[in-house]
């Protein structure tokens, strides 16, 4: 009796859950990185630049059934609910005391509550690690015929959901390798996943390895270690879970002791990716949401302790503290006084008011925020200097822009006509007709050299061109050569100069190698350059790999 009596609190608490999540969805704008990934789920796909295709599905679902918000939004909310009861099956709270336990690590856990709604690659992520973690467990219980491919399944829903789903199923793995290797199933398990992942690898190949190219080299290729990421890391690893009861999560994390291999593959998990994220600090700073699956079992490694041990009524008092606090973030989210989203509405609107059909942006979001708003209208994305490559760059929306008039929309170039946007900038509306596309012109050239301050340099280039219409570089055209050193950011330029040669002509596809000549800068030094084309309507574009010259 007293089990049902909870089972009806679990399901009352869900549908609470469920509730509140579908109300912020309807009263919450559009995030910029919601609105990318619903231009991804307009166009679905076995894969994508940036990610796997899971969330963009779940958009496509929930959109064809209620569209706006809600729509994106809707599938990541029905699915979160059933990860609060995947959590309780792993859990299994059996007294009152555990219940609201269960409630206030669930409810002020910040990744639980967040991706609850908000619709990125990280919901379903959140929803397939509870799955995998169920199945896993259910597994290591019994090998059944319907648990192998229960966790198969659940295995290849964490690998299309984000990439991060290998780690957290290698590092509960490891630490049991060696019983899992000596049954036979646990094979069978990893080819069923395999295969049913197996599209998506297909997709990685015809698309010439682009997502493993751009994490693991182009995302960081080109940053330097910053001392204050290791300051930093610390607070993002033990306060991104619930920052008021971080204290006791720590001390839960090194009191645990598992008392089977589910719970040994727990705090390894935990363990391993802190130290795998550790050295990711030498290229970047570590965003909260890439410790989600640490998160997850740091919750549920301190309900196992603290169901078990005695602990003082702060953590409750600072747990319903946590849950306060995230309401009233919750409620600052859907306020256009406080919301950061409410500024994409406001982006598109003003946009819509000046009628463009054809609008040209410079980074992916704000092309994807107007055209979540503007579904009827066509957009695409100019990247200059060092701005990196997305989805519309596979998807060669630019390239339907050649020769038409088109606007161009930016905080950079300037105009008669401008809105007030993005960190309460100026964008600046410029009409451009006959416009250019080059970004599949590719520029080789020697990665690394030396040259005297103010020295004239001569440099062999070797350069492609990937369009299917000609490209005129040069002389008096509009595309002109140039160089520019940048310091440690890559749009930090210190020193740019063009590149004089003279009006060239490369066919659609043709290549030409050539030797140019350029001042190097007066000041001594190292630095990061790259080649580009600066497009005299608009400016430059990097279109060759970092060069590293030092200035001697």
């Amino acid at each position: 009796m007293k089990e049902l009596k909870l089972n009806s609190k679990l399901y009352l608490l869900t549908g609470i859950f469920v509730l509140v999540n579908l109300i912020q969805s309807v009263l919450t704008p559009i995030s910029v990185d919601e609105a990318y990934y619903w231009v991804w789920s307009q166009h679905l796909d076995w894969g994508y630049f940036d990610h796997p295709p899971m969330t963009a599905l779940w958009d496509a679902l929930g959109y064809s059934i209620f569209g706006g918000t809600i729509g994106i939004r809707f599938v990541a909310v029905l699915m979160n609910g059933f990860a609060l009861i995947l959590l309780w099956k792993i859990l299994k709270p059996k007294t009152i005391r555990q219940f609201w336990l269960f409630v206030i690590l669930s409810g002020s856990t910040v990744v639980f509550q967040i991706f609850g709604f908000i619709s990125t690659p990280d919901s379903p992520l959140l929803f397939f690690s509870l799955l995998y973690l169920f199945a896993f467990k259910k597994f290591l219980q019994k090998d059944s015929v319907f648990n192998l491919i229960f966790l198969a399944v659940s295995m290849a829903g964490l690998m299309y959901s984000k990439y991060h789903g290998l780690l957290l199923i290698l590092f509960t793995m490891l630490p049991i390798i060696g019983r899992l290797i000596r049954n036979p199933k646990f094979f069978l398990v990893v080819l069923i996943s395999l295969i049913l992942y197996l599209p998506h690898l297909i997709w990685i190949y015809n698309h010439d390895f682009i997502p493993v190219h751009y994490h693991f080299q182009d995302r960081s290729g080109d940053k330097q270690f910053k001392p204050e990421r290791l300051l930093n890391y610390p607070f993002v690893f033990f306060l991104g879970m619930s920052p008021l009861i971080s204290w006791f999560s720590i001390k839960s994390l090194f009191g645990f002791k598992p008392k089977d291999d589910f719970g040994k593959s727990l705090k390894w998990l935990v363990v391993l990716t802190g130290i795998f994220f550790l050295f990711t600090l030498y290229k970047e700073n570590v965003q909260p949401q890439w410790l989600l699956i640490t998160f997850v079992a740091m919750m549920i490694i301190c309900y196992e302790y603290y169901s078990e041990n005695e602990f003082s009524n702060w953590l409750f008092k600072l747990g319903f503290a946590g849950i306060f606090l995230i309401l009233i973030v919750r409620i600052g989210l859907i306020l256009p006084s406080t919301s950061p989203f409410s500024i994409n509405l406001n982006f598109a609107d003003e946009l819509k008011s000046r009628n463009i059909d054809h609008a040209l942006f410079e980074k992916y979001q704000e092309a994807s925020v107007f055209l979540f708003y503007n579904p009827d209208k066509k957009a695409s994305v100019h990247r200059t200097l060092g701005n990196r490559e997305n989805q519309f760059t596979l998807w060669d929306w630019e390239d339907e822009f050649y020769g038409q008039t088109v606007n161009y929309i930016s905080p950079w170039i300037r105009s008669e006509d401008s809105i007030k946007a993005y960190k309460d900038k100026e964008y600046y509306i410029k009409e451009i007709s006959d416009y250019i596309t080059f970004y599949k012109l590719k520029i080789q050239a020697e990665n690394q050299f030396e040259s005297a301050a103010g020295d004239s340099i001569r440099l062999k280039i070797n350069l492609s061109n990937g369009h299917r219409h000609p490209l005129i570089i040069g002389g008096d055209s509009e595309l002109r050569l140039n160089i520019s050193y940048y310091s440690r950011k890559q749009y930090d330029v210190v020193y740019s100069t063009e590149i004089k040669i003279e009006k060239l002509r490369l066919k659609p596809g043709e290549e030409k190698e050539m030797e140019v000549g350029f001042k190097n800068i007066s000041e001594t030094g190292n630095y990061k350059a790259a080649l580009g084309i600066h497009y005299i309507k608009i400016g430059t574009t990097y279109v060759s790999d970092p060069i590293e010259i030092i200035s001697k």
